[in-house]
């Protein structure tokens, strides 16, 4: 009876807060990612401008904006994938696609 008082809170806590209960740790990565990672993906984008001699002073600003905000995350992620943080409890918002069958299965970052 407890297990199943225990579900049902848990499903009433996923309706009402749009949210997931699970590891600190995929709550960290989740918020990071949600944060910071675009920061990575444009380094990749602005790498040409990074590396030219010759630029320009909003090209430079842009550059170091990127440059920290990509070292920021892979900082702020080594922090989330310490070992405590895969034994405490975690409240991290889910990314709902209605239109799919996976309407209930969170998605596992590789």
């Amino acid at each position: 009876m407890e297990q199943i008082r225990t579900g049902l809170c848990l499903v009433l806590i996923v309706v009402l807060t749009n949210c997931m209960v699970g590891k600190k740790e995929d709550a960290c990565k989740y918020y990071l990612d949600r944060d910071f990672k675009s920061y990575c993906e444009q380094l990749f984008l602005l790498s040409p401008t990074i590396l030219k001699e010759d630029k320009n002073l909003g090209q430079a600003i842009a550059s170091n904006i990127v440059l920290v905000g990509c070292a920021t995350y892979l900082k702020k992620k080594k922090e989330c994938e310490r070992e405590e943080n895969q034994y405490l409890p975690g409240l991290y918002g889910v990314n709902f696609n209605i239109g799919t069958a996976n309407f209930f299965i969170r998605k596992e970052k590789v």
